[in-house]
């Protein structure tokens, strides 16, 4: 009934009480019940005197078809399952609890249109209102060699990246070791989940959050200086949005296990927003460490010098602020 509702109200205009509760075939009373559990979805409805209900931001629904239809054909030839729900607890969760096996070369892709338990790095909880931003993950399979060689992380950020200036967006840039920024501000995080028998390839779950349209509702749940796409100028479907980083985060799938690490140095280098520049470093087992960043190793551990000495930290090990 609350999924439906919502499909009406997607595209802004202004509905009656009496019209939503005969085609939902409840009261007006039951209408306006639902209208108010809305907003613990992040959903801002308006209530206009004298005439209904409407969004304060109407939205683009996912729809399969469309996301389908945006994929290049060599993508769509290792893709398992492509599937869209209107709520989870998190996208990256369902892949992990998906036991169906996924042959090697094949792709798992989930999208929602809401998180009940979205994740960032290190526990944080990834703000995920309904249908404002695009919650994406792609679940592979990975050889435990090119695991080790490192850098996946960073390769899935690049990914990210350029499928969003291949759309328009500039001053895109990358803080390590995979969050996706524009003019200062984060829009975008990636998150990676690993499961697998040592020995045998692994499943990694990537996971990707972008944000589209955040109202001010939600976005006070944000400890950080966030942005939008909203806010950059440039309007992207949702649809075809989600179609650009699948197709992106395949075909870098595709060369890191070709090539690894080494084949995106010089897009990450080129999109690179901490190197240079003073850093603070939280470390899980150690005081925290103040220095300047110089760039990244063969494995795509962050170096920093401190004291004179420069030293190697790895993604699962740290919290990273710019100065």
């Amino acid at each position: 009934m609350r999924d439906r509702l919502i499909e009406l109200l997607a595209d802004g205009s202004v509905q009656s009480g009496q019209s939503l509760g005969r085609r939902l075939g409840i009261s007006r009373a039951a209408v306006w019940k639902h209208i108010q559990a809305l907003e613990a979805l992040g959903l801002d409805v308006h209530a206009v005197r004298g005439r209904g209900y409407r969004l304060a931001e109407p939205f683009e629904p996912l729809q399969q078809a469309r996301v389908l239809a945006g994929l290049e054909a060599r993508v769509r030839e290792r893709l398992q399952a492509l599937e869209i729900f209107l709520q989870l607890d998190s996208t990256s969760d369902y892949l992990k609890r998906e036991a169906t096996p996924l042959p090697e070369g094949r792709v798992r892709v989930c999208l929602a249109e809401w998180q009940s338990a979205g994740r960032g790095r290190r526990g944080r909880r990834w703000v995920s209102p309904y249908g404002s931003n695009l919650y994406l993950s792609l679940a592979a399979t990975v050889s435990e060699s090119h695991l080790a060689a490192g850098g996946l992380s960073l390769v899935s950020a690049v990914a990210v990246a350029e499928a969003l200036r291949a759309r328009g967006l500039e001053g895109v840039g990358l803080k390590w070791p995979n969050d996706i920024y524009h003019q200062g501000r984060k829009l975008a995080g990636i998150l990676l989940d690993l499961a697998g028998e040592s020995g045998g390839p692994y499943r990694v779950v990537i996971g990707v959050g972008i944000n589209l349209k955040l109202s001010q509702c939600a976005a006070r749940a944000i400890d950080q200086p966030w942005t939008d796409l909203s806010r950059s100028g440039v309007r992207l479907s949702r649809c075809e949005l989600a179609a650009d980083v699948i197709n992106s985060l395949v075909e870098a799938l595709r060369r890191f296990d070709a090539h690894g690490l080494p084949d995106f140095l010089n897009a990450w280098n080129q999109l690179d927003l901490v190197t240079g520049r003073a850093v603070e470093l939280r470390h899980e087992q150690e005081p925290m460490i103040t220095g300047i960043a110089r760039g990244i190793d063969p494995r795509g551990g962050l170096l920093i010098e401190h004291d004179g000495k420069t030293r190697s930290y790895h993604a699962g090990e740290v919290s990273l602020r710019l100065s």
